[in-house]
């Protein structure tokens, strides 16, 4: 009978070792003849709280922290008590269920939004759509939807921008999640003045009526609408009222940042 013998532990520490060593050579030429470049301001960095995004233009990102309003995701001024509506959801119920945002659209998260969105930075869309699946996680909870449902732009200007931002972000955070992303059910049927240039009256009236559902595609669902920027509610509100009439039970909103 042969008899086998085992492996050296001892051998098999120096193969480790060794590859190792090779393993952080090749990282070390790789920083030296390309080396990071912070995605917000360009600037050469060492990656260590984020691989695309330098330590100072990471720390410049606002968190949203407790306490919020429990319906529209509001900060309060004050870091003390619990979660509790706020005046506006008061006066006014919102159609959705609840909103959320990762971050307030400030400093550096507001640059890195605005260079994904309006200057075609579209390595920014991978980092942007990780801090809203990872931070996201702590908001809400992933597996109790049925589906994501990316905030739709019209097709003129869907052409105009060559993508939508709210559906680059939807697509990463489902497949992070595992949740089936939706971006048929919901459709923009007219095209609508920015958001950003209104009042916030007159934002309510320019987005009224511009959304439309295919019958039946999300009755019973509980849907969780996804979107980057939450301003005054306004979208998300005609949305999930879209949503409801046609059916969902729940309709929740997530999005990367809102104004304060």
């Amino acid at each position: 009978m042969t008899i086998r013998k085992k492996p050296s532990p001892v051998l098999f520490s120096e193969k480790q070792a060794s590859a190792s060593l090779i393993r952080h050579g090749l990282d070390g030429l790789a920083e030296f003849f390309f080396p990071s470049r912070c995605l917000i301001c360009g600037k050469i960095f060492k990656p260590e709280n984020s691989s695309y995004f330098c330590n100072t233009c990471y720390d410049g990102f606002l968190f949203i922290h407790k306490p919020v309003c429990s319906k529209c995701g509001a900060m309060f001024p004050t870091e003390q008590g619990e979660d509790h509506l706020c005046g506006q959801c008061l006066k006014s119920e919102p159609a959705f269920d609840r909103a959320r945002s990762i971050g307030l659209y400030e400093g550096t998260l507001r640059k890195a939004i605005h260079g994904f969105k309006y200057n075609r930075k579209s390595l920014l869309g991978k980092p942007l759509s990780l801090i809203l699946a990872e931070q996201g996680r702590k908001l809400i909870t992933p597996n109790t939807y049925d589906a994501l449902i990316p905030v739709p732009l019209h097709s003129n200007r869907l052409r105009q921008r060559g993508f939508n931002q709210a559906q680059v972000m939807a697509r990463k955070a489902g497949k992070a999640w595992r949740i089936p992303v939706d971006w048929m059910s919901l459709q923009r049927k007219k095209t609508a003045l920015p958001q950003t240039m209104l009042s916030k009256n007159a934002r309510r009236k320019n987005i009224r009526d511009s959304f439309y559902c295919i019958p039946d595609s999300i009755k019973g669902k509980k849907l969780l609408l996804i979107d980057d920027v939450y301003t005054s509610g306004s979208t998300a509100n005609e949305c999930a009222k879209t949503l409801k009439k046609n059916g969902a039970t729940t309709v929740d909103v997530l999005t990367l940042a809102r104004t304060q």
